[in-house]
């Protein structure tokens, strides 16, 4: 019998790569403990490396083409309004079906929330106070939004540099600081803590409702601007930290925009490798950070005895760059640095396993939507897998498809249509605004060689993928291939026709 409650950690930028039971110098004991009890996907792959479009996809199993979460909310240019309620979620479906349902921490799809959704408990008013920029009223602009982080390091950081790297006066419980409340940061520790909150609530109460319980982390993401304690850490881990091996590289042979400073996090000639080896340690002293806090609520499952009744999910929306290609956060790119996620699924009463099938954020959502027995509907059909057959297996089934897809359309109100594929080998990725790239993953594991244009195997995989991918489009209902000759340049500002940032 499938167990009853479910317990969904959600994580934002987490490094597909980056825990202790991957190999990586991080401890994370406690996301370790997961891993060691549930099955372990290790090629998973997000569907959209920006914030609220694979938000967007995980909480209605539909890709962005059909929500029409294509952007960031209220970040920067971006026009994207708040996800219509008409897109039935997993929260909607749970409350409609008899759960208990709690959401805690960043939402970032508008003000059409998890209270809007009727989730009985929430954090009250997320999201509302943000507005899609409108070129008459608002003030952003490139130069604003550098000049808040040259404000944070004078004024909020004991050293460092924001939003790159910094010591806070704060407790763990009270960062970020306080110029990212406006925008509904979430703390890891607050998050956890009200969903320790919620468990307590509900195993006191009535019973008879199962829990779905969502704990959605803004940390990791950056600033990587750490109280005392984690500054110190990451002190401590500066000397030894590795810089990536395609640390220097400058996107040559490949599309313009990659090596271009979209936002000012992007803007990377500040670092010399000394102090990005500083950056680095500081983002892995944030790791840990996040995971001390995710332990609070998994030790509140055990002391509360529902650990046998309970499905715990753990992933992240998307990955981090960290330095890898010179570049910090993310952008319109499918480096494997941002592309793949972690992913882990516990159900009680099922053996380890670590599985190498190919999966998708896309199927994350699916199996939250499966695991409360919400059926799909001709209206709004869902497009994910139901990852619930391969929890406990140590093979895929046979026919399984080792291919990931991936979409992009804008960055912060700026246009880059990118459509991805990946499998096994070979990576391929249409850019309409500009050269296409393909990379050999078995030869070029780094990303440094674009192979579009050669002869001979590269060719060939690349007509392959090309033609795939044309035809998973179609399948899918994607009709970029049919707007090429409309779409602007790529980094046009759509709500201005200029060119940003």
């Amino acid at each position: 019998m499938r167990p009853k409650n479910i317990l969904f950690i959600l994580t934002d930028q987490w490094p597909a790569w980056a825990f202790s039971f991957r190999g990586a110098d991080i401890p994370t004991p406690n996301i370790d403990r997961l891993a060691a009890e549930g099955t372990v996907f290790s090629n998973a792959f997000t569907t959209c490396p920006l914030c609220t479009p694979a938000r967007g996809t995980l909480l209605t199993g539909r890709w962005p083409h059909r929500t029409g979460v294509t952007d960031n909310y209220a970040v920067g240019y971006s026009q994207q309004p708040s996800m219509p309620l008409a897109e039935r979620t997993w929260i909607d479906e749970a409350v409609r079906l008899g759960y208990h349902v709690g959401y805690f921490g960043k939402w970032h799809l508008g003000p059409i929330n998890p209270e809007a959704r009727d989730a009985h408990r929430f954090d009250p008013q997320v999201d509302v106070r943000r507005q899609p920029y409108d070129p008459q009223t608002s003030a952003f602009s490139y130069q604003v939004a550098k000049e808040g982080y040259d404000r944070q390091t004078r004024e909020d950081l004991i050293r460092g540099r924001a939003p790159f790297w910094g010591e806070v006066a704060q407790s763990k419980e009270q960062c970020p600081p306080t110029p990212l409340s406006s925008r509904d940061a979430f703390n890891a520790f607050p998050v956890m803590n009200n969903g320790v909150q919620f468990l307590e609530t509900w195993a006191a109460g009535d019973r008879s409702k199962p829990f779905f319980l969502t704990v959605s982390s803004a940390e990791p993401h950056f600033p990587h601007h750490l109280p005392k304690t984690y500054a110190r850490i990451a002190q401590q881990r500066k000397p030894r930290a590795e810089l990536p091996a395609n640390l220097r590289d400058n996107c040559a042979g490949r599309p313009w925009f990659h090596a271009v400073p979209w936002w000012p996090c992007m803007d990377t000639a500040v670092l010399d490798e000394d102090e990005w080896r500083t950056v680095i340690a500081y983002s892995q002293a944030h790791l840990m950070l996040v995971d001390e806090a995710i332990g609070h609520v998994l030790k509140a499952l055990d002391r509360l005895g529902l650990r046998a009744s309970t499905t715990v999910v753990f992933t992240a929306d998307h990955g981090d760059m960290e330095g890898a290609h010179n570049r910090f956060d993310k952008g319109p790119y499918f480096y494997e640095e941002v592309w793949r996620i972690p992913l882990i699924i516990h159900t009680p009463d099922t053996a380890p396993a670590t599985q190498d099938a190919f999966v998708s954020l896309i199927d994350v959502g699916e199996t939250l939507f499966s695991l409360i027995n919400a059926a799909t509907t001709a209206e709004r059909p869902r497009a994910g897998r139901d990852l619930l057959p391969l929890v406990g297996a140590a093979t895929r089934p046979a026919h399984w498809p080792q291919t990931a897809y991936g979409v992009y359309n804008l960055y912060n109100g700026m246009s880059f249509a990118v459509r991805a594929i990946r499998n096994e080998r070979y990576k391929y990725v249409w850019n309409p605004q500009a050269i296409d790239e393909l990379y050999d993953l078995q030869t070029d594991p780094h990303e440094m060689e674009n192979l579009v244009g050669h002869s001979g195997q590269a060719a060939a995989a690349e007509s392959e993928l090309h033609h795939q991918l044309m035809a998973w489009l179609a399948d899918i209902g994607d009709d970029l291939p049919s707007r090429v000759e409309l779409l602007p340049p790529a980094g046009t500002i759509m709500a201005t026709g200029e060119l940003g940032p």
